[in-house]
């Protein structure tokens, strides 16, 4: 805790994004257990203030604390402090709900036992139990999204980062989430809120912070706010619509003044009309508004925009660091297991993606060896013998564009700046995310090797030889990962990332030794093709499966695969830890 006591402090925050000034100076102060809420339109520094505080960026200038702890010099330990929900529901469709929670349980480091109970409880807070065991795809909006801040929730951070919360929710499902963060502030959850709306601040912030082109414009409660504002309200309640609008009518003549009048449903019903004296400008629906819906009132008041800052009752529980935060080589691999199996559930429940994976390269093989193997010629053995490597070496290749895909797709759902947020290893979703191809190349590469045994494939040498080119060829296509890993976390999306593999990926094998003997190819084209890793690699398998002197250029690939991994491994994680 800090000495002044606020659970959030920022002091001259900046921000640049090339020669864009994101945050120009901003300056906060968050009390324990209250509501700041910042507004702003798109593109003032709202999210960029958030990730700051969430150590998903570093700021170029000024300095943050969370619960004292300084977020640039010990960003591990304020990320066991905090909770994270993003613009996006960031939750895996692909997963349960359940399965969601015990993600985050165990990336959090919490006790075996305990995250299955903490899931179970959350879901039943957040009126999921009976969708638990569901894919989050098939939620409606509103459920992901509740499922999200349960998420936020699951190690007991006492703040919470909430980043355009309702944005996409029907009312009826805002209304939930606004009583769901009155409840935890009730509890002793600080919370800061970005929000474009001015009636979602006012329900549920005790400050408000105006957010514009980088700098705090402004800063009070919704009642000061209001004042500086100006305009008085008259407010008239009707028994019902028509008669609402009846009077709009009449009173359209009596002058250009602004007004507003309308029914509500359920609403008690009054001789004539009612009108209230003056008052300031207000948010709709607060507690009147929900008595006369049959709604049930707040645990505790919302602020109400009053001339001070809402006094708050002591909270109910002493919030602190939930549990010391998971580090070393033990937590590393558990982590990456976590994340290695979350990736292959992925695969097992979209089985389309292995389809894919293996079409292209069965296709490859009865083209080649049926229709242009005839019209290629090589030395000492059929074409299918040569081929099938080449066939191998094309899987391990392409197989490593997915790891683009994955991570792409994981970063514009929002996913990557979640576990971001989270207090697990820095390595461990790209880690991960490789090591689950790698298992699924295995897969692959075993399965064409029995389609290549079914066309005539056949094998020249020792199994011990096999399994050794196997293996090389297996290294080869994990350290090709790492390259794609790159330039997944670079790009947009799936998409992109996608057309930026592939035309890479056409140029290795394809000008490579894997399905015709260089010596075939233009001059100007050799000197590449018999150098470029591909078609070293694609040799030292030959030269294994088929016999013939193997040691050169088995050392020959394995430097190139150790090149790629010590260059592009920390290149990869440098980029994912920047955000």
């Amino acid at each position: 805790m800090t000495a002044s006591g606020a659970a959030i402090e920022a002091h001259g925050l900046e921000k640049r994004f090339g020669g864009v000034r994101a945050l120009a100076g901003v300056d906060l102060h968050v009390p324990r257990g209250t509501v700041l809420g910042l507004l702003g339109p798109n593109g003032a520094g709202k999210t960029t203030t958030v990730n700051i505080l969430a150590t998903s960026l570093r700021p170029d200038g000024g300095s943050a604390r969370v619960l004292g702890v300084d977020v640039a010099g010990d960003p591990v330990r304020v990320r066991g402090l905090i909770g994270l929900a993003g613009q996006y529901a960031a939750v895996d469709g692909t997963l349960t709900g359940r399965e969601n929670l015990r993600l985050i349980g165990t990336l959090t480091h919490l006790p075996r036992r305990e995250i299955r109970r903490r899931a179970d409880e959350l879901l039943e807070r957040f009126h999921l139990t009976d969708a638990g065991d569901r894919l989050a795809r098939t939620y409606s909006g509103g459920m992901r999204r509740r499922l999200d801040l349960a998420a936020a929730l699951v190690h007991r951070p006492p703040v919470l980062f909430l980043d355009e919360p309702t944005t996409g929710l029907d009312p009826q499902s805002r209304n939930d989430l606004w009583q769901t963060v009155r409840d935890l502030v009730s509890e002793g959850t600080t919370v800061l809120l970005t929000t474009q709306y001015l009636e979602e601040a006012d329900q549920l912030a005790h400050r408000i912070a105006v957010v514009d082109h980088g700098r705090v414009i402004t800063e009070g409660t919704a009642g000061e706010l209001k004042r500086r504002l100006g305009a008085t309200v008259v407010e008239l309640l009707f028994a019902d619509a028509a008669e609402g609008g009846r009077a709009a009518s009449a009173n359209s003549s009596s002058g250009p003044r602004r007004h507003r009048a309308g029914g509500r449903d359920g609403a008690r019903a009054v001789a004539g009309r009612r009108v209230p004296e003056p008052h300031r400008p207000s948010r709709r629906g607060g507690r009147r508004g929900a008595a006369a819906r049959g709604g049930r009132r707040p645990a505790r008041p919302a602020p109400r925009g009053g001339d001070r800052m809402t006094t708050l009752p002591a909270p109910a529980r002493t919030v602190t660091a939930p549990m010391p935060v998971g580090q070393g080589m033990g937590y590393a691999v558990r982590d990456t297991l976590a994340m290695t199996w979350r990736n292959l559930l992925r695969i097992r429940r979209l089985p389309q993606l292995l389809v894919f994976a293996t079409i292209q390269p069965l296709l490859f093989v009865l083209l080649f060896r049926y229709v242009f193997g005839g019209a290629i010629d090589v030395a000492g053995t059929d074409y299918v013998n040569f081929l099938m490597p080449g066939i191998f070496a094309q899987v391990v290749a392409f197989g490593a564009v997915n790891t683009a895909i994955g991570l792409a797709e994981d970063r514009s759902q929002g996913l990557i700046e979640r576990l971001r947020s989270l207090p697990m290893s820095r390595s461990a979703v790209l880690a991960g995310r490789t090591f689950s191809d790698l298992v699924r190349n295995v897969f692959v590469v075993s399965l064409m090797l029995a389609v290549g045994f079914a066309v005539g494939f056949r094998l020249q040498t020792d199994v011990g030889k096999l399994l050794l080119a196997l293996a090389l060829l297996l290294f080869f296509g994990y350290a090709l990962s790492w390259i794609f890993a790159l330039i997944g976390l670079s790009v947009s999306g799936a998409e992109t990332a996608q057309a930026a593999s592939f035309p890479m990926m056409m140029i290795l094998v394809f000008a490579s030794s894997a399905f015709v003997p260089t010596a075939s190819m233009p001059d100007w084209l050799q000197l590449w093709a018999e150098n470029q890793p591909v078609s070293v690699t694609v040799d030292a398998v030959r030269a294994l499966v088929l016999g013939g002197p193997w040691g050169q250029h088995a050392l020959v690939s394995l430097a190139w695969g150790a090149g790629i991994l010590a260059v592009f491994m920390p290149l990869a994680v440098r980029r994912y830890r920047r955000g």
